[in-house]
């Protein structure tokens, strides 16, 4: 029908008979279906064609994560070990290794105000600064000693940690300041008075033994990690003695002695994840992270002393004199990063390892001197005071044999 009619001639043809309009699209749609039935097979198989390629492409794709993984199989050293060790390997040795570090750190511990001293007036704090312990840097030392386990590359180690530390501070009133005491019982009778001096120790003795099992592996050419997991104890002995002397108008002078002592033992668990990030001819960086929590009890005393004894003190002039034991969780972080040297001598009988890196802990809430805050009620008391923190460098040597 199309045929017989040229492009110009049907098109004002339609425009004249509105019928052979009609006609001529029955005619194109019937033209139209007769191509459509004779190419449904083509599409038909088209759609087979275009599933098996993608049937192909995945069983292609499997086939290709097989063979990695089968070429991943093939590269598995002699014991069958994916991820072969980190750890130095010595040449017909004990597996054996002992290590020691010089730790210079300092430590700090939240809520430790000494006093509070104002310029200008004793009956306000209108020019007020809260002054609190001053810590010391001071040296300690981590020694311990490690076995390379035949299983799967682990290794266990022990290892001890001792510091001593502490800090102090000294005040005095001078051109027309005024130091107010900030540790005396509030129902003392000096508690509001002015002093002249005042003078506080803060010390502090801390243990620490570590059982660690972990495992050092390669994840890459250049990179080692070492999860581990073990059991911590810690010993935390800490005394704070305070001397506030020649409070204003009291005759003879008079000074106060405040006194508190936490001895702390607890134990629990620890985990971390240390890692080396190899930089080459021997060189590294590392950064390490650990945590743990610690079960244990605290056994503080406090003590409140007034020299002379005042009139609300006994007859050694003790106004508080008391004790606190109870039992309480500490968690704990560990973080460490720095610089490391490996070398290997006498044909790889020995290792050598050596770094410098920076060092810092945290163990939450492990100031619980008690505080005194209200001379009617007594009982009203804060033992929460902060957090203690140890940071600072710390050098440290291994030998593998």
């Amino acid at each position: 029908m199309l045929e017989k009619y040229p492009k110009k001639r049907y098109s004002a043809a339609c425009k004249i008979n509105p019928r052979f309009q009609k006609t001529l699209l029955q005619t194109h749609g019937d033209y139209m279906y007769k191509k459509l039935k004779k190419m449904w097979p083509l599409s038909l198989a088209l759609v087979a064609a275009t599933s098996s390629v993608d049937a192909a492409n995945d069983s292609a794709q499997l086939r290709n994560l097989e063979n990695r993984v089968n070429a991943l199989e093939q590269r598995r050293s002699a014991s069958g070990m994916i991820n072969p060790p980190g750890r130095p390997q010595v040449r017909d040795g004990v597996d054996l290794f002992l290590f020691g570090d010089l730790l210079y750190w300092n430590a700090h511990e939240n809520g430790l105000p000494v006093a509070v001293v104002n310029h200008g007036s004793s009956a306000n704090l209108s020019k007020s600064e809260i002054r609190s312990i001053h810590s010391h840097w001071d040296v300690g030392f981590r020694v311990g000693i490690g076995y390379n386990l035949p299983h799967d590359g682990w290794d266990l180690s022990l290892s001890w940690l001792r510091i001593r530390t502490g800090g102090t501070r000294n005040i005095f009133a001078h051109n027309n300041y005024f130091v107010f005491p900030s540790r005396i019982v509030p129902s003392d009778d000096l508690a509001d008075a002015a002093c002249a001096k005042a003078h506080s120790h803060w010390t502090l003795l801390f243990n620490q033994l570590d059982l660690d099992l972990g495992r050092e592996f390669f994840v890459s050419k250049w990179l080692t990690l070492r999860p581990h997991f073990g059991l911590r104890t810690d010993w935390v002995h800490q005394k704070w003695n305070t001397r506030y002397r020649n409070f204003i108008g009291t005759l003879p002078p008079t000074q106060v002695k405040v006194r508190y002592n936490d001895e702390w033992y607890g134990m629990g668990l620890e985990s971390g994840l240390d890692t080396q990030w190899t930089l080459g001819s021997g060189f590294s960086l590392f950064g390490n992270m650990s945590g743990a929590i610690l079960y244990g009890f605290h056994d503080i005393d406090y003590e409140d002393t007034d020299s002379p004894p005042q009139l609300n003190t006994n007859s050694k002039g003790e106004y508080g004199d008391g004790k606190n034991v109870y039992r309480v969780s500490h968690p704990v972080l560990d973080m460490m990063a720095g610089v490391r040297y490996d070398h290997m001598f006498y044909n790889d009988r020995f290792h050598l390892g050596l770094q410098v890196g920076w060092e810092h802990h945290v163990y939450f809430s492990q100031n619980q001197f008690p505080v005194f805050v209200d001379d009617v009620s007594k009982g009203s008391v804060i033992s929460n005071q902060g957090d203690l923190t140890f940071q600072g460098w710390t050098f440290a040597a291994r030998f593998d044999f």
